[in-house]
């Protein structure tokens, strides 16, 4: 897991899954939250290779054998039917004793068979089997989904220290009678029997979100090496550098500007295999650089200008990707409203693509084509796939072909043709959403940017630390530094934002994580 300061991040960023957990095994918030503190109390993290494995099985141990275990009021019937849950099962569940009770929560909500759940409850297969629910399987699970998603934020860190201090003076014939293998391990008191794998979650187009497979965030200078490139923040004549956009694989364009954030001067392009960095274009004087895209023959970016009268146009500029002079692809006054946005726009079928929310637009990037409407209804996801959220539709631009497009219609904040991430109202928990339905990942944060490149989101967990989930993998990243003076802002030039920078504290050096080296 690393060293025991990464503790505290581990349960920012895996906490709110253990709160939900605990709910549904203990059918109350408070219960819940307590019964999490308690496993994590228990957590060594320089013993245990599977911090996730280690609480899942703890907490459902603990929830068995709790001899000191207080009964809360619990969620109300009313709070289950308005998830979607059957109020009727939920109270018949509150009656059941401790362990039919876990069984049926690690059997219907974690998707474990018997025999997996004898390994997680250290009982004999027979004695799980016999646990029988009587309840049909679609509406058990319909109903712990629906207690799940009434879980709210809680703060676990609070109170740990004083509980790993109570544990330390403890008697260890409590733990003795609850059956479970207890060592003393430098203050802390951790499982020394092997664990099997915490609950894993369903995957289907309305069960809860499946946890990511990783204990904590790594670097992503070591999750991904070929990815992420190092490089001088300044230029050899002085210049700052700015990350505009990732062409391919190997190639970033660098904004070079005077002043970080000012005067910009110049392109200039970075080759990650060779490590070079040579010129790309000659910015056009006096214009004010806003946003990038590229589709693997041009680059184009938008920059605001002055008229001759001394008002504001937005003007759009394309170069080939092996670099050249700029040529103009079109112009707009800046109150056009169905002219190109400043930023938000893409390429594709030899088009500037953009989109109004009411219409998708192009305007051929040659420069002598005449603005013109694609469709109505549609929001632009990525070339060439488009959207009409409100009827559950997706639209291949290109080939005119269609698909369902499967949203939970409510708290969605962005989509790709593959998934859409979503924020629920009542227990803010953020999910990426597979859009054929076939299933949610949890989102440890919340989302900053992405889906990207169909496949990546930037979690903000807290204040200094932000996080790179891969959809594909289940991988987790973050940067290094954790706190990085320039994280993010530096390479939010383009959409979608394949690719992002951070210097250090000194800015001296420049990193850039490009997501399109990403295998």
């Amino acid at each position: 897991m690393g060293p025991p300061g990464d503790f505290t991040d581990f349960v920012l960023i895996k906490g709110m899954r253990f709160v939900r957990y605990g709910l549904v095994l203990t059918g109350d918030q408070r219960e819940g939250v307590r019964l999490a503190q308690e496993a994590l109390a228990r957590l060594d993290v320089r013993k245990t290779d599977s911090p996730d494995t280690f609480i899942g099985t703890a907490m459902a141990r603990l929830f068995v054998t709790g001899r000191r275990r207080r009964h809360g009021p619990g969620v109300p019937g009313a709070d289950i039917a308005r998830h979607g849950g059957d109020p009727d099962i939920w109270r018949q569940l509150a009656e059941l004793p401790a362990l039919p009770r876990a069984v049926i929560v690690l059997r219907s909500y974690g998707g474990l068979s018997n025999e997996e759940i004898a390994r997680v409850l250290d009982l004999p297969p027979a004695r799980v089997r016999d646990q029988a629910a009587a309840f049909r399987q679609d509406d058990l699970v319909r109903t712990l989904d629906a207690a799940a998603a009434t879980a709210e934020p809680a703060d676990l860190l609070s109170g740990l220290s004083r509980l790993r201090r109570r544990r330390t003076s403890r008697r260890l014939r409590s733990a003795a009678a609850a059956g479970l293998a207890l060592a003393t391990v430098t203050g802390l008191i951790v499982l020394v029997r092997p664990t099997v794998a915490a609950p894993a979650d369903h995957v289907s187009a309305t069960a809860r979100p499946a946890p990511s497979r990783v204990g904590l965030a790594r670097a992503a200078q070591e999750v991904w090496p070929r990815a992420v490139s190092r490089l001088p923040a300044r230029s050899a004549d002085g210049l700052v550098y700015q990350p505009a956009i990732a062409i391919d694989d190997r190639r970033v364009v660098l904004l070079a500007q005077r002043r970080l954030g000012h005067d910009d001067v110049r392109l200039d392009v970075y080759d990650a295999v060779t490590g070079r960095i040579g010129r790309f274009a000659r910015l056009p004087p006096d214009d004010e650089v806003r946003w990038f895209a590229t589709d693997g023959r041009f680059v184009v970016w938008s920059a605001l200008g002055l008229r001759a009268d001394d008002t504001m146009e937005k003007r759009f500029w394309r170069v080939p990707v092996k670099g050249g002079k700029p040529r103009l692809v079109t112009r707009a006054a800046t109150g056009d409203r169905t002219a190109p946005p400043e930023i938000h726009f893409q390429l594709g079928g030899g088009n500037l693509l953009w989109d109004t929310g009411k219409a998708i637009y192009r305007q051929p990037l040659s420069g002598k084509g005449s603005r013109a409407k694609v469709r109505d209804g549609l929001r632009l996801l990525e070339w060439p796939w488009a959207a009409d959220l409100a009827k559950g539709i997706r639209h291949d631009l290109e080939s005119g072909r269609s698909r369902e497009f499967v949203t939970s219609g409510r708290g969605v904040e962005r989509c790709s043709p593959d998934w859409c991430v979503e924020r629920h109202a009542i227990s803010r928990m953020t999910v990426a959403r597979r859009t054929d339905g076939s299933g949610t990942v949890e989102l440890p944060g919340s989302t900053t940017d992405g889906p990207v490149l169909n496949r990546f989101v930037v979690l903000r967990v807290r204040a200094g630390l932000q996080v790179i989930k891969d959809l594909r993998t289940g991988t987790l990243a973050t940067f290094d530094p954790p706190d990085p003076s320039m994280a993010v802002g530096l390479g939010d030039r383009n959409d979608p934002g394949t690719m992002l920078a951070w210097s250090d504290s000194e800015g001296r050096d420049l990193w850039i994580l490009n997501l399109k080296a990403v295998r």
